[in-house]
């Protein structure tokens, strides 16, 4: 069964409501730390910033072990499931993941006092585990429902209103630390909502066998996702491990620039991975949906490479100020990563996993965190802030088209002979 021509101006219509919706959210999402962050760079001093993206970087690794691979994984399942079935995939999430965020977080805020300034430890510390959170955040849930609103009521305004808070203190004279204080709350309170809704009494009620069966089959995505992570989420605490701290600030303010490209590919990869999950089962309609997701995510990583090159180190210096903005080279290396990153999320967030691909996702994926790691590292040691932005840039592009590769190797053959 395919899709009938005659509805395809409305799921055209249908299509772009839902990459509004989605885009829209992580837009508002965007202006949050662009309320504080252009704050703290210019009144905090360097220790202070480099401690803050720190936390950032560190706790962003964290969030994404607590995560338990259900980003990249639940939202297929979601997109097929009855109301009864959602509402357990939820509270099973949260009895998976409470503990492993438990020790993840712990750790992430060890690791981030260990590397910060010694005047700022402390903030760095709780900055780490503020972000760690986001463990716990359904944004996977409404993902696969295919609702954009409930993330923008649970999460995003309410890390709006604690960042805005924050910089209000900062700009009356109060400390750094506010700022992951206030976080944390709104991080906690927003999502205990929507759980409390969804899932309401099946909260209370732990499933040891689907608990089980997450622990068993998970792990591919955990292993990718945190493989990424070592030189996506970690690479401020990589590239401050290797360069001063005028380097490393630099570097941060590619990063933060860089995170707009990264928002902007996540939203669109929301939008479109329970949308072409939705046809899995119907051949034609899957292969025209995916090739949708992947026309839409080039042109998306194109235009950002563009930008990056063409106004990046403006941005940064109208943004952070020019003690700390980039130069055109480390612009670039940035823009080469946001094209990578569009690529690798079409051809394996949303294609590989959906096909059930999942030690193929996690090989690829593998395969460029060695490469990642090592270019942060030594292109950071050899060249500061150009050098570490070139290893992620390169490292990005080869994932997203090795992704590629092997997306259209496996499409060529039959469905059932898959990898799994």
């Amino acid at each position: 069964m395919s899709e009938a021509p005659p509805s395809a101006p409305q799921g055209a219509r249908t299509l772009a409501r839902r990459i509004l919706a989605f885009a829209g959210v992580p837009f508002l999402s965007l202006l949050a730390p662009f309320l504080f962050l252009p704050v703290l760079a210019r009144l905090a001093g360097a220790d202070a910033w480099v401690a803050i993206a720190l936390g950032q970087s560190v706790g962003g690794f964290a969030a994404l072990i607590g995560g338990v691979g259900y980003p990249t994984l639940a939202p297929p399942q979601v997109a097929l499931a009855d109301a009864e079935r959602r509402r357990r995939i939820l509270a099973t999430s949260l009895h998976v993941r409470v503990p492993v965020w438990v020790v993840a977080g712990a750790a992430g805020a060890a690791v981030a006092a260990l590397l910060a300034p010694e005047s700022h430890r402390v903030e760095a510390a709780l900055m780490a585990v503020a972000i760690s959170l986001a463990a716990l955040a359904p944004t996977w849930f409404w993902i696969g429902v295919g609702r954009a609103a409930p993330i923008l009521w649970s999460e995003v305004l309410p890390r709006m209103a604690a960042t805005l808070a924050a910089t209000l203190v900062l700009l009356a004279g109060g400390g750094v630390i506010w700022y992951p204080l206030l976080l944390m709350v709104a991080m906690i309170a927003g999502p205990a909502v929507v759980y409390a809704l969804c899932a309401g009494s099946e909260l209370v009620r732990v499933d040891r066998g689907e608990a089980g069966a997450v622990l068993r089959t998970h792990p591919p995505a955990v292993i990718a996702e945190t493989a990424a992570g070592a030189y996506n989420a970690l690479a401020v605490a990589l590239v401050a491990g290797v360069t001063p701290v005028a380097q490393a600030a630099r570097y941060v303010s590619g990063d933060k620039a860089y995170r707009i490209g990264q928002y902007a590919v996540t939203a669109l990869g929301n939008a479109l991975q329970g949308w072409v999950a939705e046809v899995s089962e119907q051949r034609a309609a899957f292969a025209r949906r995916l090739r949708i997701a992947v026309l839409l995510h080039a042109g998306l990583g194109l235009v950002g490479l563009i930008a990056f090159a063409a106004v990046g180190p403006l941005l940064t210096e109208v943004l952070f100020g020019r003690e700390v903005a980039i130069d055109r080279i480390t612009a670039l290396g940035f823009g080469v990563a946001a094209l990578g990153i569009a690529l690798g999320t079409a051809c394996g967030r949303i294609g590989l996993v959906t096909l059930g691909a999942r030690t193929a996702f996690m090989t690829c994926v593998l395969i460029a965190a060695v490469v990642g790691v090592a270019g942060l590292l030594l292109g950071g040691a050899l060249a500061g802030a150009p050098g570490a932005a070139w290893g992620l840039g390169i490292a990005e592009l080869a994932s997203g088209i090795m992704q590629g590769v092997v997306l259209l190797a496996l499409w060529r053959r039959r469905p059932a002979e898959a990898p799994r």
